[in-house]
């Protein structure tokens, strides 16, 4: 029998805390959403229905969670730079996406794994409620302050995001070795390959423009970042 509990995130003093911990780390696995309880602290919503706190900023759980998880900043801002947005960026891992609700600087932005989500709504209010599967026939029904346009938008871009990173990956299989393709499949795999080997080529030299960015411009002038990575840029694309 499926059970449904409500939470109302505009509310987040009046929530029922389980436990407030330091030793609880979020994963793909365990977690349905995460978001700021506090300047100094982390509001977690788990798969097996607690509420609990992390005694840690929203800025912290996340860093931390990219690097559990191998999940490069750089390589999350070429892959959205490829589609075209360049705010609300989510932290992708091919089928696991977790997705903010809103613009990543906004202090209401909740972050949750879109794989858990399976129906949204909008409001008469303008907001959005999110409902989630959690363990054993769990449904979380979560009240949101972000409007549905955007939290539509911000998750078709996590979408086309990680489907970008899936088919780089599929190329990079298939260069190896690693994929093989079976007579029927094979016409219509090479028809792909040629777009899929120019996307996995564009978001590796994405990602490393962005890198080397980030370090020489912490060391040169302007002018001079512009012409290292345009030297930098023609080695790569060689």
């Amino acid at each position: 029998m499926k059970q449904t509990r409500e939470l109302d995130l505009n509310k987040m003093s009046s929530l029922l805390l389980d436990e407030e911990t330091a030793s609880f780390q979020p994963s793909w696995d365990n977690t349905i959403l995460i978001t700021a309880y506090d300047k100094e602290r982390t509001f977690i919503l788990t798969r097996d229905n607690r509420c609990m706190v992390l005694p840690r900023s929203l800025r912290e759980v996340l860093e931390q969670f990219a690097r559990d998880n191998d999940i490069a900043e750089f390589e999350c801002q070429a892959l959205y730079d490829m589609i075209g947005v360049h705010k609300g960026r989510g932290y992708i891992a091919g089928h696991n996406r977790l997705v903010p609700t809103c613009g990543t600087s906004n202090g209401r932005v909740v972050y949750y794994v879109a794989k858990r989500l399976f129906d949204k709504r909008a409001t008469e209010d303008g907001q959005t409620v999110a409902s989630f599967r959690g363990r054993k026939h769990q449904i979380f029904r979560v009240k949101i302050d972000t409007g549905y346009k955007t939290f539509i938008n911000l998750l078709q871009a996590a979408d086309d995001a990680a489907k970008l990173q899936l088919n780089a990956l599929e190329w990079r299989m298939h260069s190896l070795g690693v994929k093989r393709v079976n007579k029927r499949e094979n016409v219509h795999f090479y028809d792909m390959c040629g777009n899929r080997r120019v996307m996995s080529r564009d978001l590796r030299r994405r990602w490393m423009m962005i890198l080397v960015r980030r370090v020489i411009r912490k060391y040169c002038t302007e002018e001079e970042c512009k012409e290292i990575e345009s030297l930098i840029k023609h080695y790569i694309e060689k």
